[in-house]
């Protein structure tokens, strides 16, 4: 086991060849890793397959929405349904689609480090701008498992990683313990604890620049950005509206951007009782997806009075649609 820690570490240095842990990077390449990464959703046809020409229109849609980035797929794009060969080859749709109108993060996650590196390895070699991981796939909490995990995914691609909590044992302690010993960690998506509290910790202990992001459906958006945060990963949706939130507060339009984000709040509400098959719907209505299929779940989780709350919630924010 340590012969292994060792040539990981090996490897890790050799891929960050050059880095400097003491360099601050100028602030327009560190803005550009902070702001409204969405999580895509994954849209299936009725036989289950992924339907390819909904996820292009999906990409088109958040890019001229201009979100400031886009990540697929994680937990909201319905990852551990994913088979292997479709992860690689809708990776590479979604880049392309893109076509470097928006940061593309592509998710590098899987059941063990190997995977992983495979996957980073492939969104590297397809022209993503990023990668974005979870833990592995046995949800381990173990710091040692956790760490090599992570240090293993490093090892094989330079591009900046974003890391979200998944398991109980990615604290705010061993993110930015992590942080320090892997140079190309620049996103911290915060999920479980005190995600609000989380923010400013990260703030006020990171040694260098990491961006603390978020999740929650957006529902504390206003509140982070209060304390600083470097955005929020949520749902596709109405991601125009996050962005738009986002863009009027980095501006100094804070009582615009607070308005907007109370008629936004009722959506991420909802989205708590009904759960991601919401954001289907959502774009499902907007002309993006042709249906709602999920493949986790064959249960529609909104009711008459669910579909009647979105109706007046869509009302109040079609006049701020950017798209």
């Amino acid at each position: 086991m340590q012969t292994q820690g060792l040539s990981r570490r090996t490897l890790l240095a050799q891929s960050l060849l050059g880095a400097s842990l003491g360099t601050r990077p100028a602030p327009a390449a560190e803005k550009r890793w902070e702001g409204i990464f969405v999580i895509m959703q994954t849209p299936f046809l009725d036989s289950l397959e992924i339907d390819e020409e909904s996820l292009r229109r999906e990409t088109d849609f958040l890019a001229r929405a201009r979100v400031h980035g886009i990540v697929w797929p994680a937990g909201a794009g319905e990852t551990t349904s994913l088979s292997y060969p479709e992860r690689m080859r809708y990776a590479e749709t979604i880049v392309k689609t893109a076509a470097g109108r928006t940061t593309v993060l592509i998710g590098v996650h899987g059941a063990n480090q190997f995977e992983a590196m495979d996957y980073a390895r492939h969104a590297e070699r397809i022209g993503a701008d990023g990668l974005h991981a979870l833990g592995p796939g046995n949800g381990s909490s173990d710091p040692d498992i956790l760490t090599d995990y992570f240090e293993a995914i490093a090892s094989v691609s330079k591009l900046p990683l974003s890391i979200q909590v998944s398991t109980p044992g990615m604290t705010v302690d061993f993110l930015l313990r992590l942080a320090d010993r892997i140079p190309t960690v620049r996103i911290l998506k915060l999920e479980m604890g005190n995600i609000p509290h989380d923010v400013t910790r990260v703030l006020a202990e990171r040694k260098r620049p990491l961006v603390p992001s978020t999740g929650g459906g957006a529902m504390n958006l206003y509140n982070q950005m209060e304390r600083g945060s470097g955005g929020t990963m949520a749902g596709a949706g109405f991601a125009d509206i996050q962005a738009e939130i986002w863009d009027l507060y980095q501006a100094g339009h804070k009582p615009q951007a607070h308005e907007l984000f109370l008629k936004f709040l009722p959506s991420a509400v909802l989205e708590r009782r009904t759960g991601f098959v919401l954001q289907k719907e959502i774009l499902r209505r907007r002309g993006i997806f042709r249906n709602v299929v999920m493949r986790t779940t064959r249960r529609f989780t909104m009711d008459a009075a669910d579909l009647a709350e979105l109706d007046r919630i869509m009302e109040l924010l079609r006049p701020h649609f950017r798209v």
